[in-house]
């Protein structure tokens, strides 16, 4: 067989005649992003997500349908060929239906699993359901007991009946870890070493040392008042927030070993010098902002009191940080949980690379307010009945029943495939914007479970064809098919057949091969996605 030299990336290299570009530049270990292409099968360029540039005749190329030619030099990256990608996508977008993550978890200041939480719950596995709660918020019987809920106002099930009680089931499962022998304790890693002084005792100070201890950094905890707890302990009325609950979640704190030091305060008999010269890292969660106790050389002050990079929590002074109050003022304790967890990263980064680094954010597909019939889709997995409230007792949580009942009204928004779609891959590593095409209203979303394994949400198929190829190269007898012309174009099993008719003996490869969360298995567990 012939051969001809091309240059990919400035590599040149041999391939065969007639070899697409992108097997040539798999040879080479180049990685280019496909979403139509499926291996072994009859090309389909759809997507053109996988374009690169021919710099001698400036031309955009598919690398999955394009065959190589004597001298030809590819770029797979660069201004024109991330611009090309980018469009592409954020074509795609423009008619992707369907949330990567749940509005309720979206609207959770701490960005807790809500919706993993719920399914372990339904299943009765309580003590999966505290891994999934405390590996994003460290004190969720107080908050199970006092947070107003932001998470409910996102939820989808509102728009056919009433929110789920969210908060009353990351309470049920908190208190059912408490009263056990032995309650959860996190994983912690060796001890690095290193030593932390976190300065406040409230909720963000708490939070920021629980998660700190898991990295294996020794943590002290200053603070003003006689007990720790701030806000908590002194601002919220006992008929709200039993002493007894947030002194067990403190000391769950404790036992991994955060050494609590009471009656300190900083500007007082605590001061900056000491803490930088002692410890590695220092982390300000003081309540009350007082800027004389932040006077200190290289500390800037703002406004607010103290000058801090919002994305990194870090002060003009590397390894301080600050967060909860000194950043911004709030009475939520769920937000100050979620901004210690956030100073607990960036603090870790900086004590194992010199170099302070925020949390970052993922690409959202969002669906948005649900339109008229479409909650009727959702409802077609989720329980029927109304909304379970709390027993009138201000002590009386859900029983376990009541929980798992509960937790079968979730509308199971979430895509099945949030962490392995290359669509949401690809679309945060080029920075798609699912807006930027949007001329007219979107269609319905709809909810296949035709099938007794797989669900099909329409709405998130990119007519690939991966799916039409598989079933027609295994003769399915009726198989998959492109239905309509133009936009109106789907995929469906042919002659208005059930689903369960098309995918006969090839649902696990349709499946695997599906780029998003369009084709997925029901049972969610099976899609890799689902894990504590």
């Amino acid at each position: 067989m012939s051969s001809v030299k091309i240059t990919i990336d400035g590599r040149t290299t041999s391939v065969p005649s007639g070899q697409m570009i992108l097997q040539a530049a798999r040879g080479l270990n180049i990685s280019i992003p496909t979403l139509c292409h499926l291996e072994g099968a009859e090309l389909f360029t759809s997507c053109m997500v996988c374009v690169v540039l021919e710099s001698i005749s400036g031309r955009l190329l598919p690398s999955c349908s394009a065959t190589a030619a004597e001298g030809m030099r590819i770029e797979t990256d660069g201004p024109r060929v991330r611009e090309a990608r980018k469009d592409a996508l954020d074509f795609l977008l423009s008619e992707h239906l369907g949330d990567c993550e749940a509005p309720c978890r979206r609207a959770c200041p701490a960005h807790m699993d809500i919706p993993l939480m719920i399914r372990q719950i339904e299943e009765r596995k309580f003590e999966a359901a505290i891994r999934t709660v405390k590996k994003d918020i460290a004190l969720p019987a107080v908050l199970g007991r006092i947070c107003p809920a932001p998470c409910e106002n996102g939820c989808h099930r509102r728009s056919h009946d009433a929110a789920l009680s969210i908060c009353a089931l990351k309470r049920f499962v908190a208190d059912d870890d408490l009263a056990r022998p032995s309650p959860f304790r996190p994983p912690i890693r060796p001890s690095s070493g290193k030593k932390v002084a976190v300065v406040g005792a409230g909720p963000a100070g708490l939070s920021a040392a629980y998660y700190l201890l898991q990295a294996g950094h020794a943590c002290r905890i200053y603070d003003r008042n006689p007990r720790p707890g701030g806000m908590l302990r002194y601002g919220v009325p006992a008929a709200e927030l039993p002493p007894a609950v947030l002194d067990a979640e403190i000391e769950r704190i404790a036992g991994m070993g955060a050494e609590f030091v009471p009656g300190r305060t900083l500007g007082g008999d605590l001061r900056m010098e000491d803490l930088t010269s002692a410890y590695d890292a220092v982390v300000l969660t003081v309540g009350t902002i007082d800027p004389a106790a932040f006077e200190f050389p290289g500390l800037r002050l703002s406004r607010r009191g103290l000058a801090v990079d919002r994305g990194t929590f870090q002060t003009s002074l590397p390894g301080i940080f600050a967060g909860g109050n000194v950043l911004s003022e709030s009475r939520m304790a769920i937000r100050a949980c979620a901004h210690g967890k956030d100073l607990a990263f960036s603090v870790n980064r900086y004590l194992e690379t010199g170099e302070a680094q925020g949390p970052g954010s993922d690409f959202h597909s969002i669906l948005g307010k649900l339109r008229e019939g479409e909650a009727g889709e959702f409802m077609k997995e989720a329980d029927g009945r109304g909304r379970i409230l709390l027993r009138s007792s201000p002590q009386g949580g859900f029983t376990d029943e009541e929980a798992v009942l509960e937790s079968g009204r979730c509308f199971g928004c979430d895509c099945r495939k949030a962490t392995s779609c290359r669509l949401r891959r690809y679309s945060e590593s080029y920075a798609a914007n699912q807006r930027r095409f949007i001329f007219a209203e979107r269609k319905r979303f709809q909810r296949n479970i035709q099938h007794e394994r797989i669900v099909f949400e329409p709405g998130k198929c990119l007519k690939c064809g991966a799916c039409v190829r598989i079933t027609k190269r295994a003769g399915e007898r009726l198989g998959l098919a492109f239905i309509g012309r133009g936009f109106d174009v789907r995929v469906e099993t042919p002659f208005g057949e059930p689903l369960s008719e098309g995918l006969v003996r090839t649902a696990e490869a349709c499946v695997d091969a599906c780029p998003t969360g369009a084709l997925a298995w029901r049972d969610r567990t099976e899609n890799g996605d689902d894990h504590a």
